[in-house]
């Protein structure tokens, strides 16, 4: 993905993104990934929530398979996390602990000789609504690049009202289930079938909606396969 406004120094900086892992809810995931996962070098991780399958009750089994992923990760700058809405405040703390901060409402800067850009997380704007984009940005220069990190794509014009140049969301499964050439069965979004996967535009901004990782529901995708995502980021005049 090219951007008119990336520093120099990022030009080629790579963006491993995985949302939705979902991993106590299908066995066998956690280990595909421990074998993916060291052939995926890139300078950051970005985990877009939903590490577990259900929207309540016990965490330990998921939050005990994600740091099973965590050594197996090749990245320069470390990782950083939002919350999903099956995921719970809870878990927070073990995230920070084993080395993933999470962004609830927050930025942190990225810095590579002597250049930056920001990654900008914010609370799950689906399910809780706890989202506070004025506090997310509010000490972030105008005009620098934002990478704005969140569960859902359905604030995207909030994103881009307080100067997100790239938005990184999960949540829809890419549907889960298509049927072609319909498309998804359900969006799992109030944002429609525009947003629903894949890369998108609006008004300038950029954005990637994962399909996601794992499953939900029921342990089925038909014409929707999960993924893990690495992203380039490209100095150029035009975005594309």
């Amino acid at each position: 993905l090219t951007f008119p406004d990336l520093p120099e120094a990022f030009d080629g900086y790579t963006i491993l993104f995985m949302s939705d892992l979902h991993l106590d809810g299908l066995d066998g995931l956690t280990e595909r990934l421990q074998e993916m996962l060291p052939d995926l070098p890139a300078d950051l991780c970005l985990f877009g929530g939903d590490l577990r399958m259900e929207t309540h009750g016990p965490h330990d089994e998921a939050l005990a398979r994600f740091m099973r992923l965590l050594p197996k990760l090749q990245t320069r700058d470390g990782a950083y996390a939002v919350l999903g809405n099956h995921d719970c405040l809870e878990m927070a703390p073990s995230l920070i602990e084993a080395g993933v901060p999470v962004l609830l409402n927050d930025a942190v800067s990225v810095e590579r000789q002597d250049q930056r850009i920001w990654i900008v997380g914010i609370d799950d704007p689906h399910h809780f609504q706890c989202h506070d984009l004025g506090k997310a940005f509010e000490d972030i220069p105008h005009g620098e690049v934002v990478i704005f990190l969140s569960h859902s794509p359905e604030v995207y014009r909030e994103a881009r009202q307080h100067g997100a140049q790239f938005y990184l969301c999960g949540h829809t499964h890419a549907g889960q289930i298509q049927i072609i050439p319909i498309g998804p069965v359900f969006t799992h979004s109030r944002t429609g079938r525009r947003y629903v996967q894949g890369i998108w535009e609006y008004q300038g901004m950029q954005g990637y909606t994962s399909a996601g990782v794992g499953t939900s529901g029921i342990p089925v995708r038909y014409f929707s396969e999960g993924e893990v995502v690495r992203i380039t980021l490209r100095k150029g005049s035009k975005a594309s």
